[in-house]
């Protein structure tokens, strides 16, 4: 769980700038303006909620991986159904973080605290799940994909090379699985930004119908490169630094040379 709240919020706060230039892009009706006030816009739920989310996500995950090898599911597998066990265990926290934050970076609302009085008082704590499905559609596919790949990719580094990668390495290679997997979800993440600001009705279908018919089916890939700029570095940093934290932490608690695990 350390190693986890350590990996998420460190990455995702490091690059939330980038964070609210995909947001206002794929936000109907809003602008970018490129000032210093723009690009920290929604860091406070951002800072708050990443921490416990990581917590929830690499617990859950790794749980579920040791069950499912105890099942004797394959490499492959594993990875793909405890990601999104992952996944699902961290958007209890996520997607209210995802709400508020958006909202702010759309500038629906000045601050968090002003956005959680007026969701509170206008829709009880289920306004906090809004887009939760749309959420849940992308991230968990993100996740599955992006640890899928990373773990086939680490093995492929071992079988070419003889060697575990290092955390650098481990940061390529979780870059390439980010991208990879952002590419793919793209359209998925338009229709999810969509629900959360207000720009979207009719539920996930209805908004996905209404974008093609009304603007067109390239805009489902609106804010393809700032996300593709932003989850690329998030699944390096926060796959690699989840590595790194976890082998020093199980390293100090056995007596071990981190390197050595």
């Amino acid at each position: 769980m350390l190693a986890g709240a350590g990996a998420r919020g460190t990455a995702q706060t490091f690059l939330h700038p980038i964070d609210v230039a995909r947001t206002r892009l794929q936000a109907k009706g809003v602008t970018m303006v490129f000032t210093p006030q723009t690009f920290v816009k929604g860091i406070g739920p951002q800072c708050i909620l990443a921490f416990p989310a990581g917590a929830l996500q690499f617990a859950a995950y790794e749980f579920t991986k040791s069950k499912f090898a105890l099942m004797g599911l394959p490499g492959a597998g594993q990875e793909l159904l405890s990601a999104m066990c992952g996944a699902l265990a961290a958007s209890v926290v996520r997607v209210p973080q995802e709400v508020l934050k958006q909202r702010v970076q759309a500038d629906i609302y000045p601050n968090a605290l002003v956005g959680l009085r007026t969701i509170l008082a206008e829709w009880g704590p289920m306004g906090l799940y809004k887009g939760y499905t749309a959420t849940i559609l992308r991230d968990v596919p993100w996740n599955a994909l992006s640890f899928m790949f990373f773990a086939q990719e680490k093995q492929l580094f071992t079988k070419m090379t003889g060697e575990k990668p290092t955390t650098e390495q481990n940061l390529a290679l979780g870059a390439v699985s980010g991208m990879l997997a952002a590419v793919i979800m793209t359209p998925v993440d338009v229709v999810k930004t969509r629900l959360m600001t207000g720009g979207g009705s009719g539920g996930i279908v209805g908004t996905f119908n209404s974008i093609i018919r009304e603007e067109g089916a390239a805009t489902l890939m609106k804010g393809v490169v700032p996300r593709v700029v932003f989850l690329a570095p998030l699944a390096a940093m926060t796959l690699s630094l989840y590595e790194a934290y976890g082998r020093r932490l199980v390293g100090t608690r056995l007596g071990v040379d981190p390197k050595s695990l």
